[in-house]
């Protein structure tokens, strides 16, 4: 009886050992393939070269990661509606996470929130949005960067001096924290006086009208604060044109055409943010948040103080994202 039952026994393991050979790959006991994800983002102009940088760099960590992304962007810097209508396409495309830098910070709220309530998480980079639902803000500490450049001026003029400020979008967020940090900061110098404003929208020909202006009305003017590098290069085109080298001139973005500028001395300084890590950090943790539900509330990117003697690796950080 022992002997039979051994037998039965020894059958039936090699069955099972043939059985167990003959199972093709992939079946039910092999590793699931991991989940590839989808990530939208929704950049400003595609003209202004600050997010194409965000663009190129968010590619390569989504290839490094494995991740497909979808990168949108808008003919002019304030068509919110233009992004309302990529949000909404990407919704309909079911798309695993999206990152929006809005045009609008209450326009785009609407759109966001559906996308939302749709089960679609979103990351808000480099601009706030007026919404809670979002899971993460990455980006620059532009209050910050506003004081970095009043500092630097109050300290190149010795603490004495007259300035002329050229502001971005009024309805933007970060025109109004860059303008607080500037401005706070300029009252620790009481010698120092704010003598112009003028709004430039972001735009470098509306940056070179509005210098135009401060020189004509305003000739004793020692420095000018433009809120965005487009601004400040257009503003170091007109005071060059006006023969007027002798004004501190001190942008905030660090595009490349800026950071040149500094190292050829057309402008003194740049607040130079890092829209590379902006587009990086955007896939990383968005990636991160679809693995493990999990991410900061507030991711913040560096800024640096961009002069002549360390802007080279600040140009070189550019050029090492281009396609």
């Amino acid at each position: 009886m022992n002997t039979r039952i051994g037998k039965i026994i020894t059958v039936l393991l090699l069955l099972g050992f043939v059985l167990s050979a003959c199972q093709p790959a992939g079946g039910p006991s092999a590793a699931q393939p991991e989940k590839k994800y989808t990530i939208g983002i929704v950049l400003k102009s595609f003209s202004n070269p600050f997010w194409m940088m965000a663009k190129t760099a968010a590619e390569a960590e989504a290839k490094a990661e494995g991740v497909d992304v979808t990168i949108l962007g808008i003919t002019e810097e304030g068509d919110y509606n233009g992004q309302v209508a990529h949000i909404e396409d990407l919704v309909t495309k079911k798309v695993d996470l999206i990152v929006v830098v809005p045009a609008d910070a209450k326009a785009l709220v609407p759109a966001v929130e559906a996308a939302v309530a749709a089960g679609i998480p979103v990351i808000n980079m480099d601009s706030p949005i007026e919404s809670d639902k979002v899971i993460s803000f990455i980006g620059s500490d532009n209050v910050v960067g506003g004081s970095m450049a009043a500092k630097y001026i109050a300290e190149k003029l010795s603490g004495k001096g007259n300035v002329g400020i050229i502001r971005g979008m009024l309805s933007n967020p970060v025109e109004t924290q860059r303008y607080t940090g500037f401005t706070d900061e300029l009252k620790k110098y009481p010698d120092m006086k704010v003598v112009a404003e003028g709004v430039g929208n972001w735009e470098a020909d509306q940056g070179s009208n509005v210098m135009e202006d401060f020189l004509t009305a305003h000739p004793e003017i020692n420095a000018v604060f433009a809120e965005s590098d487009r601004m400040i290069l257009g503003a170091s085109s007109a005071a060059i044109a006006a023969n007027r080298k002798d004004i501190v001139l001190v942008g905030l973005d660090g595009i490349v055409e800026a950071l040149q500028a500094v190292k050829d001395g057309t402008i003194s300084a740049d607040v130079a943010q890092r829209p590379d890590l902006m587009g990086q950090y955007a896939v990383k943790y968005g990636l991160e948040y679809l693995k493990t539900q999990k991410i900061e509330k507030t991711i913040t990117t560096p800024m640096t103080l961009a002069l002549p003697d360390n802007v080279d690796p600040l140009i070189a950080a550019w050029k090492a994202v281009q396609p």
